[in-house]
């Protein structure tokens, strides 16, 4: 069996980061896949470098290895949580669905609110036309009719994701990113869900305290992701 890497090297311009997803490899040829795929992604000037096993054949451990080392970074989750349909209540917050015309602004403002979450990615041309599509739906978060912030939702699996929900800077630490889950959960609610889930690194400890304050429960680990540092002395080859 031949190693089946995926790496991921569109966040470098932006942020200098890579991402080498495992996802299928015999167990003795990890260590040579992981230098390997960490050799192409330098090469093509990385700073950051993480990784992250998704075949239970191959897990990844933290430690010291030929050359480098893996240091544990955080669990990527999956929370989910019922829905109730509750009465609408006034709150600050309206939600405006995007349309095609908007599509720039959209896309600014989701780079610029996801920037630093961990393994967020940065949205382009292609990413708009399939938030546009039927499986999903997204749009502006409004605050006295100004745009704050943007969400994302999913309908692929048979529960909707919230795929992702991000306020601009300024507008953080005010309570609006829990007013604004709870619009969001409203709606799914109003329109006939019974569940609803998403994703959070353990490492975003703010999001990760808030959803487990709104009732979201872990429900399973989707990856668990290590930082690849290279020792100062040795070069990955």
């Amino acid at each position: 069996m031949q190693p089946e890497l995926e790496i991921i090297t569109k966040e470098i311009p932006a942020k200098g980061k890579a991402y080498i997803i495992v996802r299928r490899c015999p167990p003795e040829g990890l260590d040579a896949a992981l230098r390997r795929g960490a050799a192409q992604a330098l090469s093509q000037g990385a700073s950051l470098l993480y990784a992250a096993s998704t075949d239970p054949e191959a897990p990844l451990e933290a430690g010291e290895k030929r050359g480098y080392q893996l240091i544990y970074e955080h669990d990527m989750l999956r929370m989910s949580r019922t829905l109730t349909e509750e009465p609408p209540r006034p709150g600050r917050l309206r939600l405006e669905p995007l349309v095609r015309e908007k599509g720039g602004t959209w896309l600014a403002l989701y780079n610029e609110g996801f920037f630093n979450v961990p393994n967020s990615a940065t949205y382009d041309g292609n990413d708009l036309e399939r938030v546009l599509g039927e499986a999903c739906s997204a749009g502006f978060v409004l605050l006295d009719e100004v745009p704050v912030g943007v969400y994302e939702l999913g309908f692929a699996e048979e529960q909707p994701e919230i795929e992702g929900v991000a306020l601009r800077r300024d507008f953080r630490g005010r309570g609006l990113g829990r007013e604004l889950l709870l619009e969001l959960m409203g709606m799914l609610a109003r329109q006939g869900h019974t569940e609803c889930w998403l994703r959070v690194a353990t490492s975003n400890r703010n999001a990760y305290a808030l959803y487990r304050s709104l009732g979201f429960g872990r429900e399973s680990v989707l990856s668990r992701w290590f930082q690849v540092v290279s020792e100062s002395d040795l070069r990955i080859e």
